[in-house]
């Protein structure tokens, strides 16, 4: 991503800019006057997603669980015009433990996980007892 005058911008450094403008100084001022808290809500949150996805894609999560996809439910929300799906998984965690779980998550466009696939999860380093959605698994 570019920024001004060529500088190179990090997809994390974007997050951050966006999540500052929308909360906090004069601009999130402006929001909290301009923009519903409904809209704000799901702002946020699609912020959030968003965070959630670069964390993983970085590397800086490491897959604690694999999962078979029993559904997906499009949320019919988009962040870079890549959805938000709702996913039901059968989960099995590294130590062996099985369980079902549900995560709304950002997936890529060109990866959308079907019922069958094996996708990853690892826990959110920012809520430990949180699962996140790592991506497909080969």
């Amino acid at each position: 991503m570019m920024g001004w005058f060529g500088k190179k911008k990090k997809p994390q450094d974007a997050l951050e800019q966006a999540d500052n403008l929308m909360n906090k100084g004069l601009s999130g001022l402006l929001m909290k006057s301009a923009v519903s808290k409904e809209h704000r809500d799901r702002i946020n949150q699609s912020l959030e997603t968003a965070k959630q996805a670069q964390m993983a894609s970085s590397g800086i999560v490491s897959i604690s669980a694999t999962a078979i996809v029993i559904s997906v439910t499009d949320t019919g929300k988009l962040i870079n015009f890549d959805p938000i799906v709702v996913l039901v998984l059968d989960a099995t965690d590294n130590d062996g433990n099985t369980y079902q779980t549900t995560l709304e998550t950002l997936v890529s466009k060109i990866q959308i996980p079907r019922a069958g696939d094996r996708v990853g999860l690892g826990h959110n380093p920012a809520n430990p007892s949180e699962l996140m959605y790592m991506g497909l698994l080969p």
